[in-house]
């Protein structure tokens, strides 16, 4: 059963270590979805507000807010996407979580099973 709970513990620490890779992907996707919105709304702001240095660029600028919003859907797809495997990887370490603590419990309960019978026999 030791050997049992090993692999059971070293599976967890695996599940943790994925949960933990995809929790920063989501955090990162986050934060570049965040500075994009920002960048986007400056631009916008610009755009509203043509000066003479700027009115030779609004066609470019407004071509850079397209592409924008197209790399801002494709961050939200993958964000959705790291979002699942979050989840998924959260779903696995607790399994494994709890099925360790099973498997700890069943060997406390064999070890005392034991020495409760050496305890009889020694009587």
């Amino acid at each position: 059963m030791a050997r049992s709970a090993k692999k059971i513990r070293r599976l967890v620490e695996l599940f943790r270590d994925l949960e933990t890779t995809e929790r920063a992907n989501v955090g990162e996707l986050t934060r570049q979805i965040n500075e994009l919105q920002s960048a986007q709304d400056e631009l916008l702001a610009r755009l509203a507000n043509p000066t003479a240095e700027t009115e030779p660029f609004l066609p470019l600028m407004s071509r850079s807010i397209g592409n924008m919003d197209r790399r801002l859907q494709r961050l939200a797809r993958d964000r959705e996407a790291a979002v699942r495997r979050y989840t998924q990887a959260a779903g696995r370490t607790h399994g494994a979580s709890t099925l360790l603590a099973d498997v700890r419990g069943e060997e406390d309960r064999k070890i005392e099973q034991k020495d409760l019978e050496a305890l009889l026999e020694f009587q």
